[in-house]
């Protein structure tokens, strides 16, 4: 009995192993167990039976000991468990791709036929391995993985261990049945090393826990792998990753690159091709499933059923540190020099791969794929009919003429419809037509899409700076997204045929969804990036393979963001400015960056629309001031040519003979229709604004607008894209040299409309300081990493119709609501409470108050978010108290509760006026109610979680998060859920709000913004028409404005609300009127930045000191005003003067001004000094010519004319021969050194003689102090000489008296 089943193990196992015989069987037969010891595997078979990739040949697979048992008795219901004790597997990469099997998805090799018992036990078996070593070779790296406590076995339909024979659903109907299977392993661990580069850094990785559940479809009829559905899912993963490290990964990656491509084509085709011989019975059954209704006993198969094959990668959470080794691959910032890290947290983190989709067909099947909040699937359908309807047009505007010449005459009384002749080329193009549509018809896609539910990337972080504050995270709770959305969604489509014969294709699509992100901008982290990733870029430039720019860098690519926004922080606190901003914020309400002309606002049409308003502009065509003949083109040819469509990459072919069949499938190619240049990109954000957040004065969590909402459109090419159609940049030429790297087009056809006071101004100021730094230190380790010259460029330029700038100052004439100070010059909203409570008290005196509810169990020193921390706070009245405890949600007063309020009415700082009193609380009860009832409402300034209540008007709002954790998965998807992954919360914690708290959004509204009580003066300046071009060459940019027209308008006096009010309506009500005349502009001005010192010597400079920054460049601005009328009020000529004064000593600089018939006419509008001023009178200024001219020591030149610049020159050059230095031998740094001394020279004589006047009036003073004091002994003594004799005549009295 023995021997029998040895030899039929022998006759079934031989074929996959080599060195088999009976001695290595142990076999106990009524136990059902045995054991097999040191079989070496057929590898052949083995590639066969795995079906694996073309490009890997299996060289060598031993294992030292298989054991097995088998349940004779209850073959049904319980699995034959197979364990196996060590498992060693070799594995090479080939040469040349290996042939795949003649077979592909035969199942149960061994045992074909009809699905029967005996397969039903083979697909149950129960794997056990507990070590498989695999050894991967490559000409490139060798590795090794090592994975520990492999489990495979049967599942029921939700995953769960189950009897076997429900680890199977059968559709007998269609003859089909599904398998469900789960691998789990306990710990991976990968080592990889390069074998060619000895300086790459091992790269070493573990994986933890996982399971891989595989749902498999097959045919009963002949035991045929339909499909099936592979999900990997990964327990957390935490990774470290140097650049050394991830040096080596890409440079692995990229060995494999081409292998991988050419094996992935080939068994793509021969797939698919195996799947469209089921294309009816998948198009029936698609058709039956929408007509009928799916019988009762099928319903479970319907939910779980595989409608095609796909793959999936699942992940809660990945966790990736980042950091710098030592080297020259850091960046040159001071504060990035000892190395930092970067953080990087993705939760729920999905990767979906579906090989074989039908390019028509649906994708209701796909797991957790929601069309309705993907909007890719309407893109890809028009975009893939646009393509069809080409290719037919292609071939319909070369139908034969088929017609005959002589056609019969035909009887007018005859009716009958005319019999149309048919040729024989008529009937070969309609025949091969078909084939056309046909063939069409099978266009298949592979497909891959990314989600990310939510992300976190962290600024960078060293043992300096330690903390995790985020960089760039998703705003998923603040705007409460739906449940089944995701911040990331990424789709790549690939398209291709089943089978070789080349046909015209659609080129691939990429397209990406971003719901609400955010970025903190921060310089660190920013050049971290910048210098990480150019390390990893010049590390694989000379071993990355060229790849052809049509097949794979050629793709139609849309990008959508909803809601992003960049926030721009304030490093510097200034805690005295509390009108000062902490955070600049601006926010898109939809962002798309594509390079496929559509008609949503990317259309050739729009973009001649752009370039048309270009074309009126004098700046962007002329030579005149203030451009100069080395200027950048901004309108460059490329724009031109890409409406026209002569930038097209190739032409279509205009012969295709379709009557001829041996001859028109010859003349397609698969890129035949891949015309259009990819090249030209369209930015359209709509709309875009930006407020200011976090001044103390009117709340933290309050914002305060700057730039009113509008809508742009942003064109531009770069030479540094693959795919441009420009020629290379390396030409010498004059005309190639006015083209830069990076051409941009700005179209603005709205109103732009920004507001800005003194603080705001001192904001951006620093903000404008850190961008410099920034792009310096970018270009700076551009140089030193990449090793290349930094010469990149960039020219960019902008129209606006009309810009209208709002500065918001002090009024001169203040109401009894208004100080004109910055400390008070804002009350927020709930001061209304305290301002009518305190009657009075000052503006002061709140802003040294807290305003807090007291409520039992809370600790004493919390309080609302506006409050200060004061000891001096001034509690409600009990009544208030009370009764917003009891008509809070979920609260009840117990009675020890309302004796302790009792207690409390002492306390109270009521007023002494009843009647001011009872009106105090009445408004402060109204404005209590209206707080709380704001509170409750969801608002984008509330920084709580939106499933929160909370009471802003209370010193310990309570704000509980409420979460759901019910699941309901229905069908497929339940291959994707772990129950381990879903933990309920017992008790739901008490969220509390700091008081730095930063607000997150910003909704553009007045709700959105504090109502202020004070009165400001309000100046805006008018400009039409505005012109500008911005062009930087490495280290060196220049800046050219044109207006045609300046206007302005005062206000002395106007509420803060009403300002408001009128910002927020000006742009809707503005309408773009046609320019009247095509007069000369206005303003003209040109500010030039140049580099002053070596590029040599800024590395050993700490650019970080202002002063220092400043000494490396030279700015020179060029201002031309003529035929300019202007109308001022004299209170905001100083309000101005007050409006831009720096907290610093800017450096100055050179300023050429030149002023041609220009008229300033002043209004006195402050009020007189003198009791015995007549009244105002105005003042008009008519400059027929005046040239101004400020050299870099500060001092300006007042001159009639611009062509008295000589005399400038002269007294110049008088005053340098004057002095004993030869300024001809010194260099700009030398020469600037020399003017500092000798204007510090000059402040110590002036401050010499200030102290020397000062000692004389000191003397002075002494004197006069001298003096007094003596007169003021005298007068004492004299007034004690009266008291004295006053006493004695008092006495004398009484003494007559008696």
């Amino acid at each position: 009995m023995v021997s029998i089943i040895k030899n039929q193990l022998l006759k079934h196992l031989s074929r996959f192993t080599k060195n088999l015989s009976a001695d290595k069987i142990n076999l106990s037969t009524f136990k059902g167990e045995g054991e097999l010891s040191n079989l070496e595997l057929n590898e052949v078979v083995l590639m066969d039976l795995l079906e694996l990739p073309s490009w890997l040949c299996l060289k060598q697979a031993w294992c030292n000991k298989v054991t097995f048992r088998i349940s004779w008795t209850k073959l049904k219901s319980v699995p034959i468990f197979l364990n196996l004790e060590e498992v060693q597997i070799v594995v090479e990469t080939c040469d040349e791709l290996r042939i795949p099997s003649a077979q592909p998805g035969s199942s149960n090799s061994g045992v074909p036929g009809k699905y029967s018992f005996i397969h039903k036990v083979i697909d149950g078996i129960t794997v056990n391995v507990n070590t498989v070593n695999i050894i991967f070779n490559s000409p490139a790296f060798s590795a090794s993985v090592q994975i520990s406590r492999i489990v495979v076995e049967s599942k029921n339909h939700k995953f769960q261990p189950s009897d076997l024979r429900m680890t199977r659903l059968k559709n007998q109907s269609k003859g089909q049945l599904l398998i469900f299977k789960e691998l789990r392993w306990d710990t991976v661990r990968i080592e990889a090393k390069s074998t060619t580069l000895k300086d790459l850094t091992p790269l070493r990785l573990i994986i933890n826990e996982a399971r891989c559940r595989i749902v498999i479809k097959k045919r009963l009829s002949d035991s045929f792998i339909l499909g099936s559905r592979l999900a990997i899912i990964l327990n957390d993963l935490m990774w470290f990753f140097t650049d050394s490290q991830l040096k080596a990964a890409l440079y692995f990656l990229d060995s494999l690159t081409d292998l991988i491509q050419k094996s992935t084509q080939i068994t793509r085709m021969t797939k698919a091709a195996r799947k469209l011989e089921e294309l009816p019975e998948y198009q029936a059954q698609l058709s039956q499933e929408e007509t009928s209704e799916v019988p009762e006993k099928y319903k479970l198969f319907a939910a779980h059923d595989v409608i095609e094959t796909s793959y999936h990668l699942i992940s809660q959470q990945i966790m990736l540190h980042l950091s710098d080794d030592p080297g020259d691959g850091r960046s040159s910032y001071p504060n990035l020099k000892n190395g930092d890290a970067l953080h990087i947290s993705l939760k729920k983190f999905h990767v979906d791969y579906y090989p074989y989709h039908l390019a028509k067909g649906n994708r209701k099947h796909w797991l957790k794929y929601n069309t309705n909040f993907v909007p890719h699937a309407l893109w890809q359908e028009k975009a893939l009919s646009s393509f069809r309807t080409k290719f037919l047009n292609l071939i319909d505007q070369h139908k034969p003429l088929h017609t005959p010449l002589n056609r019969p005459k035909k009887n007018l009384n005859d009716t009958s419809p005319s019999i149309e002749v048919k040729s024989p080329q008529n009937a070969e193009y309609k025949n091969n037509k078909r084939k056309v549509e046909t063939k069409f018809s099978k266009l298949m896609t592979s497909c891959i899409v990314l989600r990310i539910e939510d992300f976190n990337i962290y600024k960078v972080t060293s043992s300096q700076k330690r903390g995790l504050k985020e960089f760039i995270f998703g705003d998923r709770s603040q705007l409460s997204l739906p449940v089944d959305s995701n911040i990331v969604h990424a789709e790549f489509t690939y398209y291709y045929y089943p089978s070789d014969i080349p046909f015209p294709l659609p080129p691939p699509k990429f397209y990406v969804q971003i719901n609400p992100v955010s970025i903190m901008f921060d310089v660190d982290t920013c050049l971290w990036i910048n210098s990480f990733a150019m390390n990893l870029f010049q590390s694989l430039a000379n071993s990355k393979s060229e790849v052809p720019v049509s097949t794979y860098s050629y793709m139609d690519v849309k990008i959508e963001a909803i809601l992003p926004r960049i926030n721009f922080e304030s490093v510097v606190d200034h805690p005295n400015q509390k009108d000062r901003p902490k955070c600049l914020s601006f926010q898109v309400t939809r962002a798309t960056i594509t390079n496929t002309r559509s008609l949503e606002q990317s259309s050739r049409a729009d973009l001649a629309k752009c370039v048309d308003s270009f074309h009126m502009g004098s700046l962007f065509f002329g030579s005149e001031f203030p451009s100069q003949p080395n200027d950048f083109y901004v309108v460059t040819q490329k724009f031109i040519d890409h409406i026209s469509t002569v930038d097209n990459i190739r032409d279509v072919p205009s012969q295709i003979d379709s009557s001829v069949t041996d001859e028109w499938m010859t003349q397609f190619t698969r890129e035949m229709l891949w015309t259009d240049a990819k090249d030209v990109w369209c930015i359209n954000l709509d709309p875009v604004w930006a407020d200011f957040n976090g001044a103390r004065a009117i709340g933290i969590a309050k914002s305060v607008p700057f730039l009113d909402a509008l809508p742009v459109t942003l064109w531009l090419h770069t030479h540094m894209d693959p795919n441009s159609t420009i020629k290379s940049s390396g030409d010498t030429t004059s005309d190639s040299q006015s083209y830069a790297d990076i051409h941009a087009l700005v179209y603005i056809t709205n109103l732009v409309s920004v507001q800005i006071n003194h603080y705001q101004y001192l904001f951006l100021l620093r903000l404008a300081e850190d961008a410099a730094l920034l792009a310096t230190y970018l270009a700076i380790d551009a140089e030193r990493i990449l090793k290349v010259e930094s010469n990149s460029s960039i020219a960019m330029g902008v129209i606006i119709p009309q810009l209208e700038v709002t500065f918001v100052m002090p009024s001169n004439s203040p109401g009894k609501e208004s100080s004109g100070g910055d400390i008070e010059s804002v009350v927020p909203d709930t001061s209304s409470i305290a301002d009518d409570m305190l009657v009075g008290s000052t503006p002061s005196v709140w802003h040294n108050s807290t305003l807090s509810i007291t409520q039992i169990g809370v600790p004493p020193k919390k309080q609302i978010a506006n409050g200060s921390s004061n000891p001096n706070q001034m509690d409600l009245p009990t009544s208030l108290s009370s009764d917003y405890l009891q008509t809070s949600p979920g609260r009840s007063v117990t009675n020890e509760e309302h004796s302790l309020l009792l207690q409390q009415k002492g306390n109270l700082n009521l007023q002494t006026n009843l009647n001011m009193g009872l009106t105090s609380v009445r408004k402060g009860f109204t404005s209590l109610m209206s707080s709380i009832d704001s509170a409750l409402k969801p608002s984008p300034d509330d920084m709580s979680d939106t499933m929160s209540i909370r009471s802003d008007a209370s010193s310990d709002s309570e704000k509980f998060v409420v979460i759901n954790c019910d699941l309901d998965i229905a069908g497929a998807e339940i291959i994707l859920v772990v129950a381990e992954f879903f933990e309920r919360i017992e008790e739901a914690a008490e969220v509390l709000e700091e008081e730095n708290t930063m607000t997150t959004t910003s909704e553009h509204s007045v709700t959105s913004t504090s109502r202020r009580k004070d009165l400001v003066s309000v100046s805006t300046f008018k400009l039409n028409k505005i012109e500008f071009v911005y062009q930087s060459l490495g280290f060196q940019s220049s800046m050219k404005v044109q207006l045609s027209n300046l206007l302005c308008d005062d206000c002395s006096s106007i509420s803060w609300d009403e300002l408001q009010s009128k910002f927020g309506t000006r742009s809707r009500v503005w309408t773009s009127n046609p320019p009247s005349d095509f007069s000369s502009p206005k303003v003209k001005l040109r500010l030039d930045h140049n580099l002053v010192v070596s590029k040599s010597s800024m590395l050993d400079m700490d650019l970080t000191n202002r002063d220092t920054f400043a000494s490396l460049f030279l700015d020179l601005v060029n201002i031309t005003v003529k035929d300019l009328s202007l109308n001022l009020n004299m209170s905001t000529v100083t309000g101005l003067a007050d409006l831009i004064e720096d907290e610093v000593i800017p450096v100055p600089f050179p300023v050429k001004i030149t002023l041609d018939n220009v008229k300033v006419h002043l209004n006195e509008d402050r009020p007189p000094v003198n009791i015995t001023s007549p009244g105002p009178i105005p003042i008009d200024l008519h400059i027929k010519h005046l040239y101004i001219v400020r050299t870099e020591d500060g001092i300006f030149n007042l001159f009639p004319n611009s062509n008295d610049k000589s005399s400038i020159a002269n007294g110049q050059q008088s005053n340098k021969d004057s002095s004993q230095v030869d300024s001809k031998t010194l260099n700009n740094e030398d020469l600037r050194r020399l003017m500092t001394f000798e204007r510090i020279s000059e402040e110590n004589r002036l401050l010499r003689k200030s102290k020397e006047e000062n000692d004389k009036e000191n003397d002075l003073l002494k004197d006069v102090l001298k003096k007094s004091q003596d007169e003021v002994i005298r007068l004492l003594s004299e007034k004690q000489n009266l008291l004295e004799e006053i006493r004695r005549l008092q006495h004398q009295c009484n003494g007559s008296k008696r």
